[in-house]
């Protein structure tokens, strides 16, 4: 009688510890079917962080979400303008394919192929990705060339947001974030946006808000897919105007630099939320208005050749790192930083970071420099 009691005590101890351990390992094969990232090719950039979870991960699981109907309307179109703050292009139509570069809103593409809701796309300066449909807004060529002539805004903050109403209580349309680029409306209505607006219907109302609102401190804008949205106008600039104003110093691409330490590492990454080596200083010439090919492998014939001595570096210079050719094989190039003065160069391996390119130096970047190059100042 005693055993038997014993038994059952032990098996009733047993119960949760066996129903904990289920239930884990379900949620981590699932965690891992949505975050398990494939590095296929080894002569990118070096890979200095984990994978990440990402926002079309957690949005949208190949395993799990219905593949939408894919209409006439969509195939027939052969352009397609990125419609969120950012979007991924991966090697292959496959979640758990690697991320090879990202799209900034505004971004023009070329659609070549469709298989579900993925669409091949060709981008600038990175040719045959895929990238989830709805993503995208599609164009005729006409409306294309339509909106590469419009006017249009471009944010200058890291991060601000798309509105319905020119009033930060109204509803969040999307993200909007640093060189995102999206239309101007410039009707009537728009012209006339610091002035007090229509009276408004009691169902059309914001809550907490008042009728005639005053539409000054904001602008109005056009998604590519034809939405009104509004955008604080502190977080934006007229396009033609920022391009004026951009200049490529060693004095502003240092500080456009230096804004971005300790952002995360990711492969692909080239947005403010994460980049990787090259991603990071194509953004920081992208803001001082020089447009740097995407790969580091490319970076690496822009410019002028320079000797790798400290004495002759400049702020602004980029080294790159990797294998040097020899007589049975090519040079490699896997990584590439910027030079920020003082024997420092910035750069993203693990994070956004500084570090010494002097010997015996605290936080010494001990690697084989295969080229340097100088963009600015020739």
């Amino acid at each position: 009688m005693t055993s038997r009691i014993l038994k059952l005590f032990f098996i009733v101890c047993l119960l949760p510890f066996v129903w904990h351990t289920v239930h884990a390992s379900t949620s981590y094969d699932y965690l891992a079917r949505c975050a398990s990232v494939t590095i296929a090719e080894s002569s990118r950039e070096e890979v200095s962080a984990p994978f990440i979870l990402t926002d079309d991960y957690v949005e949208v699981s190949q395993d799990y979400r219905e593949e939408p109907v894919i209409t006439h309307e969509n195939t027939s179109k052969r352009w397609a303008v990125v419609n969120t703050s950012s979007c991924f292009l991966r090697l292959r139509p496959d979640y758990e394919s690697s991320n090879e570069t990202q799209c900034l809103m505004g971004t023009v593409l070329e659609v070549i192929e469709s298989d579900r809701y993925w669409r091949k796309v060709n981008a600038p300066f990175y040719k045959n990705c895929w990238t989830n449909d709805l993503v995208l807004a599609y164009m005729t060529e006409e409306q294309k060339d339509e909106y590469e002539k419009s006017p249009k805004w471009i944010c200058v903050v890291e991060h601000s947001h798309l509105y319905a109403s020119p009033d930060y209580r109204s509803e969040r349309v999307g993200d909007f974030e640093m060189c995102n680029i999206i239309r101007r409306n410039e009707s009537e209505d728009a012209a006339n946006a610091g002035k007090m607006a229509h009276q408004c219907k009691a169902s059309e109302s914001i809550e907490g808000a008042e009728c005639g609102v005053d539409r000054s401190g904001w602008v109005e804008a056009i998604t590519a897919s034809g939405q009104m949205v509004w955008i604080p106008s502190s977080d934006v600039r007229r396009l033609e105007d920022w391009k004026a104003s951009c200049v490529a110093t060693q004095q502003t691409l240092v500080q456009a630099a230096r804004r971005f330490v300790g952002t995360p590492y990711m492969w692909g990454g080239n947005t403010v939320n994460y980049f990787d080596c090259s991603g990071f200083v194509g953004f920081v010439y992208k803001l001082c208005g020089v447009e740097l090919p995407r790969n580091a492998r490319e970076q690496i014939d822009c410019g002028t050749e320079i000797p790798y001595d400290l004495d002759k570096l400049r702020p602004g210079d980029l080294i790159f790192y990797g294998r040097k050719a020899t007589s049975s094989r090519p040079r490699s190039v896997t990584h590439v930083a910027m030079y920020i003065g003082e024997g420092c160069i910035i750069h993203s391996s693990q994070l956004v970071r500084i570090s010494s390119i002097v010997p015996g130096t605290p936080d010494y970047y001990e690697k084989e420099v295969v080229g340097v190059r100088r963009i600015v100042g020739m």
